[in-house]
């Protein structure tokens, strides 16, 4: 079993004039050393191709709906990890008594290989497990029908657009979202 390093990632938000708004600190894994079929099986995610946006556009466009956008906060901690990960013990947070020990993961680290899978494979789940339909040609594009009304949600990543013929439908999904991902509308 590969124990992977890990390493911080500083960043400086900055607002329209440069100023420093914000300094941002991420944990991150050094995914690079990961070996295919030792340290995770299979990284593939669906990503959502231009056909299946301009689809929803165009859908949106003659049915005359709004369309909403929502961003994921640090969509790949979200996902959880199937597979055995070990990672050591990020510097700085060094314990002086164990200084062998490692961690293992539960969630996905960024960095990690299969993180954006796991992510997707999370999101989807959550969708699926509150009737929504994948798409059978988009994967990404996942449909809800209630009566006469239907709700259009297209996921990119941790992007997610979104818009419905029924106004109530897109209340309800923001208050799911939200009430199990931390969210943030656009």
């Amino acid at each position: 079993m590969n124990i992977i390093d890990t390493k911080w990632v500083f960043k400086n938000k900055l607002d329209e004039q440069g100023i420093i708004v914000r300094n941002k600190a991420r944990l991150v894994a050094k995914g690079y050393n990961q070996e295919e079929g030792i340290d995770y099986g299979e990284t593939y995610t669906p990503v959502a191709r231009l056909e299946a946006v301009r689809l929803l556009l165009a859908y949106a466009c003659m049915n005359g709906f709004k369309l909403h956008q929502m961003d994921v906060k640090s969509a790949f901690l979200n996902g959880y990890i199937d597979e055995e990960i070990y990672v050591s013990q990020p510097s700085g947070f060094e314990d002086h008594k164990h200084p062998d020990h490692v961690f293992r993961l539960k969630k996905a680290l960024y960095g990690l290989k299969q993180a954006p899978r796991q992510w997707y494979e999370r999101l989807s789940n959550f969708l699926l497990s509150h009737v929504y339909e994948k798409g059978k040609t988009y994967k990404t594009l996942f449909i809800k029908k209630a009566f006469n009304d239907i709700i259009l949600v297209q996921v990119y990543i941790d992007d997610i657009i979104f818009g419905s013929t029924n106004k109530n439908l897109c209340e309800h999904f923001v208050i799911a979202m939200q009430g199990e991902f931390e969210m943030s509308m656009m």
